[in-house]
């Protein structure tokens, strides 16, 4: 309602008694159906268009008469009802907002008044915006043209956001933004944009991918332990080969060793890789088997290593036996 409306319509309410006072709003191209007081025994009835305090004529209707006197500017956009004297106002325009006021024999205390604003249909959004990496901010556009929006909002999948990710809002909500983006955002995002009259969305699927930071730093300890249990093999590959008096036996001991501190340390990194996995991804009996083979075959290459640096002449008694 503009300010103007709303000082005519206290004006009003402080000068006459107003039987009906109405507010309507409806969209542009439409038609809307003014109501009239309601009494019986008609002789007169009378539209008016109040703008600027200034009454403009819509129509007269004599009960006498066949037809309603319609005014110029009015011709051919209304439909009048004799029978309840209602007023239909087709083909609206915003210009058309305003006080319409209907009068019933000159009676000006049971005159009805009806605040009518004509406003545009929302306009069709539209979502820029584009995937993002794990970890990165994603930024969400609701693209307006001209048009009056009372609201937006943003669903993920058809429902609101979920409460438990972090959303932010600016602009009036024309943008949505993730700080940190993560698997779980993906989606088809909307845009739901309305007024009064009127509500239209747009949507946008968002894809978000790559690895978190937590399973980039699994993937790098994965490939220090591949470097690993590679050296481990080719030393046991050069141990296997060479003959044992051309190697002699402290430098097959100490091959031994670095053997096994190579598979010990290749199976702490993938104990290690493995528990980010689950952790990131969920426990699963697999991995959890898996986890228990490293975790027996780092404590077995350990002592196996500490004994051949510490007491070598046991594991040679050992190996006699």
């Amino acid at each position: 309602m503009s300010l103007l409306s709303a000082g005519l319509f206290l004006i009003l309410q402080c000068t006459s008694a107003v039987e009906i006072t109405e507010k309507r709003v409806v969209a542009e191209g439409s038609s809307v159906l003014l109501h009239a007081p309601d009494i019986k025994n008609i002789n007169l009835t009378e539209w008016e268009y109040i703008k600027d305090t200034t009454p403009v004529f819509i129509l007269q209707y004599y009960a006498d008469s066949q037809s309603p006197t319609i005014y110029p500017a009015y011709q051919g956009r209304v439909v009048f009802y004799p029978n309840n004297s209602s007023l239909l106002l087709q083909k609206l325009q915003e210009t058309d907002s305003g006080v319409y006021k209907a009068t019933i024999d000159l009676m000006e205390d049971k005159a009805s008044i009806t605040f009518l604003e004509v406003i545009k249909t929302v306009p069709q959004p539209k979502i820029q915006g584009s995937s993002g990496l794990v970890g990165s901010p994603i930024q969400l556009f609701c693209m307006l043209s001209q048009g009056r929006v009372d609201d937006i909002s943003w669903k993920k999948d058809g429902c609101p956001l979920p409460r438990e990710r972090f959303y932010h809002l600016y602009k009036n909500g024309t943008m949505l933004q993730i700080e940190k983006g993560e698997r779980t955002d993906c989606g088809s995002y909307s845009c739901n944009v309305s007024n009064a009259v009127s509500w239209k969305e747009a949507q946008l699927n968002v894809m978000v991918v790559g690895l978190p930071p937590p399973l980039h730093h699994a993937q790098k300890m994965a490939a220090a332990a591949l470097v690993f249990v590679v050296g481990s093999a080719v030393a046991f590959i050069v141990l296997l080969c060479q003959p044992q008096k051309q190697l002699g036996k402290k430098m097959r001991r100490w091959m031994a060793v670095f053997i096994q501190v190579l598979v010990c340390v290749s199976s702490l990194f993938l104990l290690t890789t493995t528990s980010i996995w689950m952790q990131q991804e969920g426990v699963s009996a697999a991995f959890v088997l898996l986890c228990l083979f490293l975790f027996a075959t780092i404590i077995t290459t350990a002592l196996l290593a500490a004994t051949l640096v510490c007491r070598p002449a046991a594991f040679v008694q050992f190996k006699t036996k």
